[in-house]
């Protein structure tokens, strides 16, 4: 394989070359009409990270952001929440990977997250497996080891912020963007078709990882100084840990108010404020693989009463689709998934149902609470079984 120079971007081209070296290829197709057969592992070694690097590098699209959009971003926030928005320098800033250096579609999404904290004038920290940390650190990023696991990484990024006096935010490797719907901070619709009607027409204010995580932040301190009111009582504290909606699809979200306080926060993009050295620091359950998320939603909403999730803040992620990471904990059969769920019931049996629309998933409706927004309706459904099961 070789990468030339030329291509309609300037940035190369990828090359294939026969043996004989008197052709050129620019795809797959066109090698095994050559050969006349399909391609294999067999015919040839898996690329070296020189050549991944390479072949990914000129793929890695510029990252900018407006500067307006993320001043119009900050003025969605109230007096009290902006005299509570923090500097930059206030978070530690932790990206979860593991295993993404294996192909060029991660080493991708890698940087993209890189260059989008960069742009936001940070530089963060990466937890990695083992095997991969220095072809992590090739990549120019200030990278450690993950402790081994999926959640010892998460709980070994929170220990620092705590060590650091400073509050964690926890980034997944695959994100490309960060939207803010600020038009429809005081719209709530029921009706899906008008929903997505309305979406499409809103305003997209597209920000920064780090003015996210400053704006989630400021919303977190400024609910604990009001002691938000939850199921009727006065939570002392407040909440401790800040989400944004966990699909992509905003017209979910505008169902329900701007800001919920006990629905499902998504470990793809979160911030705990893990200052305050006097309360115990709620951590991950080491003995779960996959949906540790779900289980730290409800032990932070054990433990303080309630969450903040922005219900008009998404982000767009990869999730299952990407080599690596969590992706290579699932298995076909979904045995993985399943085994999770279990815990997840054992831990907190009235507050998950399954998802009637989706295998091996669940949905978290903490007694009492309103019902999560989903990217598929489930949360209907399953609040029509779990009612249903309860008169049974």
């Amino acid at each position: 394989v070789k990468v030339g120079t030329f291509g309609h971007s300037g940035r190369g081209l990828q090359v294939f070359v026969s043996p004989d070296r008197t052709r050129r290829f620019y795809h797959r197709v066109s090698i095994e009409a050559y050969l006349g057969r399909k391609l294999t592992r067999e015919d040839g070694e898996p690329p070296s990270f020189d050549e991944l690097l390479a072949n990914a590098f000129h793929k890695v699209p510029t990252v900018q952001f407006n500067p307006k959009h993320e001043q119009d971003f900050f003025k969605c926030l109230d007096d009290d929440e902006k005299a509570a928005l923090p500097p930059a320098s206030d978070i530690h800033f932790c990206v979860i990977s593991a295993r993404r250096t294996r192909t060029s579609l991660g080493i991708k999404g890698c940087m993209v997250v890189h260059e989008s904290l960069k742009a936001g004038g940070v530089k963060a920290k990466w937890y990695v497996d083992k095997g991969s940390l220095e072809q992590y650190r090739r990549l120019g990023f200030d990278a450690v080891e993950d402790g081994g696991s999926l959640c010892a990484a998460r709980n070994k990024a929170l220990k620092e912020a705590r060590k650091l006096n400073k509050a964690c935010c926890e980034i997944s490797d695959d994100i490309s963007r960060w939207v803010y719907y600020g038009a429809l901070e005081k719209t709530v619709i029921k009706d899906e078709s008008e929903a997505n009607r309305l979406t499409k027409r809103c305003r997209k204010l597209q920000v920064s990882p780090v003015a996210a995580a400053r704006f989630l932040l400021a919303r977190l301190r400024a609910a604990q100084q009001r002691n938000v009111q939850h199921d009727g009582k006065n939570v002392t504290g407040g909440p401790k840990l800040a989400g944004v909606l966990p699909t992509g699809n905003v017209a979910r979200g505008i169902r329900f108010p701007a800001v919920t306080h006990s629905n499902f926060i998504l470990g793809d993009f979160f911030v705990v404020d893990s200052c305050d050295k006097k309360s115990d620091l709620v951590l991950f359950d080491e003995e779960m693989t996959l949906k540790e998320d779900y289980d730290f939603t409800c032990s932070h909403i054990s433990k303080y009463g309630s969450v903040l999730r922005l219900n008009r803040m998404t982000i767009a992620a990869k999730h299952a689709t990407n080599p690596g990471g969590a992706v290579e904990q699932r298995d076909k059969k979904g045995k993985e998934e399943e085994k999770n769920i279990d815990i997840l019931v054992r831990k907190w049996p009235r507050a998950f149902h399954r998802n009637p629309t989706r295998k091996h998933e669940v949905v978290l409706r903490w007694p009492g609470s309103e019902v999560q927004p989903d990217a598929d309706g489930a949360d209907e459904e399953a609040t029509k079984a779990a009612k249903k099961a309860k008169k049974a």
